[in-house]
């Protein structure tokens, strides 16, 4: 009884025509042999017709093929598969089995928990930035199979051996598991298409054939980077410093949970300790429904975890200062977490001549008579470009900024995706668009909301488009935080400004990006073109002020043959005056290197080099920040703006979005691969 489709499947498919040692386990005894013929294996397991039937995953130094077992089955007393004969690991294991007695098979339910693990297990990987495996049915439970690309090494292996303990951490429940000891570079598993048998074969306890589920067409390579990413989630036991009295004091994380009243929904064990599962997260108490959870694991090291996107930076630390501040001698919270969201409602300045009143006070005033600022109320958007955003903490309500640059150097692309960064905080914004007309923009923001997982190449070299069904499920998101200015009601500065005041008047909107400052009529203003852009930058000050937004101007630079600086801004000197903050976005070219190096020095220069892109901070009227630059990288896929290579930033379109689905059934020169949910076509059942 076994599935020669899918035995060829995984020569084909996992193998990619290679050989592989296939093993069989069963009646007290192991076979092993080594195949490059496909047909020759099949015709040798009809030998065999009631053992388990497993397969090395991993590349094999080819001169074990010259082994006495070569296209035939030996008894396993000869030399077999070790992890020194690995030469190349190609997949990573994710093995996901029910909790049950052992020796027997899973039932339905009990597969069913294997299942509900595995989909937790999938979402957060891709999340991170996981390619899409192929997934496997076990028998028993659900196999997702990562392509990797790694040297055998010690270090990898442990890295490997890292990632699914994390995903044990944070995914097992006390139902089913992922399991912990399958990094080995030799590692066997199931030979898809053959039987699972396990215990006796019941109704309830059935002997079940293993297949593939789905097969991503086509099958990527995860990243070394983000299986590095995940491995350092693992929690670790802290290091012994002065700063925690050299764990003098052992720490009681019940004695805690109980002393700070904090709900625990539920516990659970896994393989490497213990899981407290919340009632709600700890810093913010909108998300409920069990998504948050405390780790306490066998090590001595304790871990914390909400999945709502918001709160996925939080860590164990910041919990313990949550309830008590003073844990850590040293540790003093940044000064950005005492910037709140709350709004402050500032009131445009009276600028003729009043008397003095009781109510506003003396016209001059000693210190002693001004209110010191409360920073908690200034409502501040953050950019989501961490090193900007470190420095300047974001943009201040009621305030403006000036972004500029050469043509092509990403500012109107990192404008974009500030506005979709502020929608995934709360935050609405106004596009003005000049520079793409709406349907281009529209593309653009996909693009830059979906990321490359979800976009798919198109005929064209470095174009990319995103699936139909992926950009509704980004417009119901940003429904009601992103609205585009129909550029047929024309480019007058007034009128637009009128527009938008009605528009702010029904609906929230924090933030505002006119793009680009030079196509606004603003002849009405003056007759001298100085005079106009000295009042067109006045006007935005105070509407800013008046409305309590944060508005964004793309202003051109005039041509230079030197390095770019804010003098280079076209105009007047009052578009930079007038502004809060000003910007240059610098595009990492050869020009670029050759003028920074005569500008900054060749030590300096070498710095950007590594980057594609640097946002260059020349004002900041908040903090004093100027001169500063910060470097990004940029993804062609999705013309997003990174932090650090392969970072994948996740937006709140996928909660809706993320139900995974098998697609028509297909041969193997078409093989399956899992689609995101399309609401207009009927639901289809998971994968697993």
């Amino acid at each position: 009884m076994i599935n020669e489709i899918d035995i060829r499947k995984t020569f084909e498919i996992i193998k990619q025509g290679d050989f592989t040692e296939v093993r069989i386990i069963g009646n007290g005894k192991t076979h092993s042999g080594y195949f490059a013929n496909v047909d020759t294996l099949l015709k040798e397991l009809k030998k065999f017709d009631s053992e388990n039937v497993y397969f090395v995953l991993n590349s094999i130094n080819p001169a074990c093929y010259d082994r006495k077992q070569q296209e035939c089955f030996q008894s396993f007393q000869i030399e077999a598969t070790k992890d020194k004969d690995i030469v190349h690991r190609d997949w990573m294991l994710i093995d996901i089995d029910s909790k049950r007695a052992a020796a027997v098979g899973a039932t339905e339910n009990e597969k069913e928990y294997a299942r509900i693990v595995g989909r937790s297990v999938l979402k957060f990987l891709k999340n991170a930035g996981f390619c899409d495996p192929v997934s496997c049915d076990s028998g028993n439970g659900i196999h997702l199979l990562f392509r990797i690309s790694l040297e055998n090494t010690p270090d990898n292996s442990f890295l490997i051996c890292n990632v699914l303990k994390l995903l044990d951490t944070y995914f097992s429940t006390n139902e089913a598991a992922v399991d912990t000891v399958v990094y080995n570079a030799s590692r066997i598993t199931k030979l898809y298409g053959t039987v699972a048998r396990k215990g006796k074969n019941s109704k309830d306890r059935p002997h079940r054939v293993s297949k593939f589920l789905s097969i991503p067409n086509p099958i990527n390579t995860t990243p070394l980077e983000l299986l590095r990413k995940v491995a350092d989630m693992l929690p670790r036991p802290e290091v012994n410093t002065k700063q925690n009295n050299y764990n003098a004091e052992k720490f009681d994380l019940d004695d805690f949970i109980r002393k700070h009243n904090i709900n625990v929904a539920k516990e659970e064990n896994f393989s490497g300790g213990k899981k407290y599962i919340l009632m709600q997260c700890l810093f913010d108490d909108g998300h409920k429904g069990k998504d948050a959870a405390i780790f306490k694991l066998d090590s001595g090291a304790l871990g914390y975890k909400c999945f709502h996107n918001s709160c996925s930076g939080y860590s164990w630390t910041d919990v313990r200062l949550k309830f008590e501040p003073d844990a850590y001698e040293s540790t003093q919270k940044e000064y950005s977490n005492n910037r709140s969201v709350q709004t402050q409602q500032l009131h445009q300045p009276q600028r003729k001549q009043q008397a003095e009143t009781k109510e506003k006070g003396r016209k001059f005033k000693n210190l002693s008579e001004i209110k010191s600022q409360d920073r908690s109320n200034i409502t501040t958007i953050k950019s989501g470009f961490n090193a900007l955003d470190k420095r300047i903490i974001g943009f201040n309500i009621c305030e403006v900024s000036v972004w500029s640059g050469s043509n092509s150097s990403g500012k109107s692309s990192i404008l974009n995706q500030i506005c979709i960064n502020a929608a995934q905080r709360g935050f609405n914004s106004i596009i003005y668009s000049a520079e793409l007309d709406a349907s281009r923009l529209k593309y653009w923001l996909h693009l830059q909301a979906a990321g490359r997982q979800f976009v798919n190449p198109t005929e064209y070299e470095n174009s990319f488009s995103v699936p139909n069904h992926i950009r509704k499920s980004i417009d119901k998101w940003l429904e009601g935080k992103i609205f585009v200015y129909n550029n047929e009601y024309g480019s007058n500065l007034l009128t637009l400004l009128a527009d938008i005041k009605e528009h702010i008047s029904k609906h929230k909107t924090d933030m505002i990006v006119v793009d680009n400052v030079m196509t606004l009529d603003t002849d009405n203003l003056s007759s001298d073109k100085l005079e106009q852009q000295k009042k067109m930058m006045k006007q935005l000050v105070d509407f800013a002020l008046a409305s309590n937004v944060h508005i964004h101007v793309v202003a051109h630079p005039r041509k230079s043959i030197a390095f770019l600086r804010k003098e280079d801004i076209s105009g007047s000197s009052n578009l930079t005056d007038f502004a809060y903050n000003v910007f240059i976005v610098h595009r990492v070219t050869n020009d670029f290197i050759k003028r920074s190096k005569e500008y900054f020095g060749e030590a300096t220069a070498a710095r950007w080099q590594t980057f594609s892109n640097v946002i260059e901070v020349c004002k900041n009227r908040d903090l004093g920040v100027m001169d500063e630059m910060f470097g990004l990288y940029y993804e062609i896929e999705s013309k997003r703006f990174l932090n650090e290579p392969f970072e994948n930033p996740v937006y709140d379109w996928q909660n809706e979005a993320f139900s995974f689905r098998e697609t028509k059934t297909r041969d193997i020169t078409e093989p399956k691969q899992f689609d995101w949910d399309d609401t207009t076509q009927p639901d289809q059942p998971p994968p697993f």
